[in-house]
Formats: structure tokens, C-alpha cells, sequence
């Protein structure tokens, strides 16, 4: 008897096979393989050749094809390979898309990173546990754009300058002003009164064209005498004002939503809420100028327009002194 070929034929034209035995149908079997009708026959003719057997009956009277003996014996395990090399390539696929990961790089003042990025960055990651965030912090309203690889920026701006927002700019949200101190430095029944502010140094964060974070604007609106008034502590960035604050070293002006969360932790209470000043400023987020957007970047964009714009810890405690 002579030696039998061990080669296995082509997957294409088993593939072939397995979807004229399914279907029924060479025309059929074509258009799910995206092939003509001729090329489904030449495989069938030269599988058929290359085993030496009959595996389909077709054409002539037969309204479809049928499998003979020998080939519904072949068509389980060309079926039972098929299922198999399809699932190793699908699961090849999955863990192949696991391990691909996204990376965005971020640039945001050091107050709006502490303050109100840090936590919000922290819960997408969580949503999100295939991007990786690198927050950099900018000085000046001036990002790194290209020696840092920023593909979005955090920038303060005002629509009168002298920081304004440009075509593109997404708007993240806006600010008001009001005072907030330690709850240990002022009792709740004291917190409505207007000579409270006599009797604790105030705290000032050092800030440029903003009249609603200064003391002398405050003053005024509180009505105290000019006798009452006094020489505040000013500090640089609202998180070091904020730290000072939480620590009870005196009354601050404080920007919400940056200080939303120590509100919301209870480490800050707000004063006089209804006296609140809205700021000058707000915060868009910037994208890089003709740079090719990560895959990532709008579900970030998503994510913060929607913190930006959901009622915060302020919002809340101003309803209810409302």
C-alpha cells in the first residue's frame, strides 16, 4: 500500500467546505467569505482532489448540497478545529487589547491640582483602569505644551484678559467667593454674625486682578468700621490659604468649587454664605494645537465637563442657608 500524504489542506478551502456543507448553497457560502462563487468552487474541486473523496453533492436536480458519508465525517472535526482556532485568536485578541494601555499627560495650576483634580483624577482612573494620567503643574498660565507632551491643559481665564479663552476652549466652570474657616474656630451660632471677623486674622491668597478674593473688598461688604479692620496674612496659592484654614490659623476667602471638598469633609465651614462674591475667573480645559487626539482623551473631557457642571459642596451648603 502506498504511503498516504500527511499534509494538511489549506484552511481556506476547509473553510470552504464547512460553509457550503452549513449553507447549503456555494453562493451562500461566497458572500459570508467574501469570495466569488467560482473561487468556493475551485477549493471544493481541489479539496476534493487532494483527499481523493466525494464530500459534497451539488448542482443537477439538488436544490442544495449535500454531504456525503465520508464528508459529514470530515465536517465535525473541520467544525470542532474551526471553533477552536476562533476562540484561541478571540482570546489572543482580549488579552492583547487588556495590556494596551492609554496615556494622557495633564497641566493645571498647583491649587486647582490639589484642590479639585487630585480627587476627581483618582475616581476615573478607577472608571477608567486602562488609561494612565500624569498630572505636570504649570506657573504663569503657562503649560509645557511640548517638552512635557501635554494633550490637555487646565487654564484659568477672564473674559475681560488679561488671561482670556480662545476658539476650542471647553469650559470646565466657574467660581464664587465666600469665607470659610476651621469649624473649630468658630462656633455654629456665630457663624451668621459680621463681628466674627474682628475677632480672627484673616487670610488672604496672593491673586492678580481678582477684587473678590481681597479683604478690602470683603471689609466693605461686611460693613465693619475701618477701625475693625486689619492687615491680612497673605499667602501664595489657595491650597496653602486652604491648609492655613483648615489648620485654624484665621478666616479665608475661599474660591468654590476648589474648596468643595474640604467643605464637603467637613474641614472648612462656609461664613455668611449669602454674602458670596462670584469670582472673575473660571477654568477651561485646553487641548494641545494640532496634535492627533488619544483615543482617551474624550472620556477625560466627558468625565470633567460632568464634575464641572454637578452641583458641589458649596453649591449645597448655599440651598441650605438659602
Amino acid at each position: 500500500m502506498p504511503d498516504l500524504p500527511n499534509h494538511t489542506p489549506p484552511l481556506a478551502a476547509l473553510r470552504a467546505f464547512e460553509a457550503v456543507a452549513r449553507l447549503g448553497s456555494l453562493s451562500r457560502a461566497a458572500t459570508e467569505l467574501n469570495v466569488t462563487k467560482s473561487a468556493v468552487s475551485h477549493q471544493l474541486r481541489a479539496l476534493e482532489s487532494d483527499l481523493g473523496a466525494t464530500l459534497l453533492h451539488r448542482g443537477g436536480t439538488l436544490r442544495r448540497a449535500q454531504v456525503t458519508e465520508v464528508g459529514a465525517s470530515l465536517l465535525i472535526s473541520v467544525q470542532q478545529a474551526l471553533t477552536l482556532l476562533e476562540t484561541a485568536c478571540r482570546n489572543v485578541r482580549v488579552a492583547v487589547r487588556s495590556k494596551r494601555r492609554h496615556s494622557l499627560n495633564l497641566s493645571v495650576n498647583p491649587s486647582l491640582a490639589a484642590l479639585w483634580l487630585a480627587p476627581r483624577i483618582g475616581r476615573f482612573i478607577e472608571l477608567h483602569p486602562d488609561i494612565d494620567v500624569q498630572v505636570f503643574l504649570h506657573a504663569s498660565q503657562d503649560p509645557a505644551w511640548k517638552a512635557q507632551d501635554i494633550d490637555l491643559a487646565f487654564l484659568h481665564v477672564r473674559e475681560h484678559g488679561p488671561h482670556l479663552p480662545q476658539s476650542g476652549d471647553i469650559r470646565l466652570m466657574s467660581e464664587t467667593v465666600v469665607p470659610v474657616c476651621s469649624p473649630a474656630l468658630v462656633p455654629p451660632g456665630e457663624r451668621d454674625d459680621p463681628r466674627v471677623f474682628t475677632r480672627h486674622r484673616w487670610l488672604e491668597e496672593k491673586h492678580v486682578d481678582s477684587p473678590e478674593t481681597s479683604w478690602d473688598t470683603w471689609s466693605a461688604r461686611l460693613g465693619l468700621d475701618p477701625a475693625d479692620r486689619q492687615e491680612p496674612l497673605v499667602l501664595s496659592g489657595l491650597s496653602t490659604v486652604v491648609a492655613a484654614a483648615a489648620a485654624g490659623v484665621g478666616i479665608a476667602l475661599g474660591r468654590a468649587p476648589l474648596v468643595d471638598e474640604e467643605l464637603a469633609s467637613g474641614r472648612l465651614v462656609p461664613l455668611m454664605p449669602r454674602l458670596k462674591l462670584a469670582g472673575s475667573w473660571g477654568y477651561v480645559m485646553r487641548m494641545q494645537p494640532n496634535r492627533p487626539m488619544d483615543a482617551a482623551l474624550p472620556a477625560l473631557v466627558e468625565f470633567l465637563a460632568e464634575e464641572g457642571r454637578s452641583p458641589g459642596a458649596w453649591q449645597n451648603l448655599a440651598q441650605e442657608a438659602g
